[in-house]
């Protein structure tokens, strides 16, 4: 009966190793989550605390508005809703008076429109603005590079049909 006990015992394995592998196994179930799944989460949050939701047709930006007035803002929505599983580019004409006040828009010639990216003709207006995925707010080098060689004074990333990033020359 001693032997039997003995042998019993000397199967389990100790407590402090099972506690160990439990450890070691959860962490690197996190290490692998936040590796696939950080980096995505890290940019939505990050173009959510850059970007500026409109409220009646108005974005406020650097002590700065941007107006949309005929009706401009509607359109844009229409092209949104039309596009929303893949990039489009806006070109948002009209004047800037210390604030921007848009009257128009329209969509240049554009050659290849994918979910994440889109090539077009540079504007040739006050604002060049394309869209985003939803949430993903942040520009790519790319945009920057494009933007640069663009005669807008301001690039604006549509990410959600009320959220836009905005950047200046």
């Amino acid at each position: 009966m001693e032997d039997y006990l003995e042998e019993e015992i000397e199967e389990k394995p100790p407590l402090f190793k099972k506690i160990f592998v439990i450890i070691i196994a959860i962490f690197l179930l996190v290490l692998m989550l936040s590796y696939f799944t950080l980096f995505g989460i890290r940019d939505i949050l990050e173009g959510l605390v850059g970007s500026h939701k409109i409220q009646d047709d108005k974005i406020y930006f650097s002590n700065k508005t941007i107006h949309f007035d005929n009706n401009s803002y509607d359109k844009l929505l229409e092209i949104y809703n039309k596009n929303l599983d893949k990039e489009f580019k806006a070109c948002l004409t009209g004047v800037y008076d210390k604030d921007y006040f848009i009257y128009d828009l329209y969509i240049p010639k554009t050659y290849e429109q994918q979910p994440s990216e889109v090539i077009s003709e540079p504007c040739d207006s006050i604002i060049s603005l394309h869209s985003h995925p939803k949430m993903f707010c942040i520009p790519s080098q790319q945009d920057f590079k494009t933007f640069k060689q663009e005669k807008s004074d301001l690039m604006l990333v549509m990410c959600e049909k009320d959220r836009f990033t905005i950047y200046e020359k």
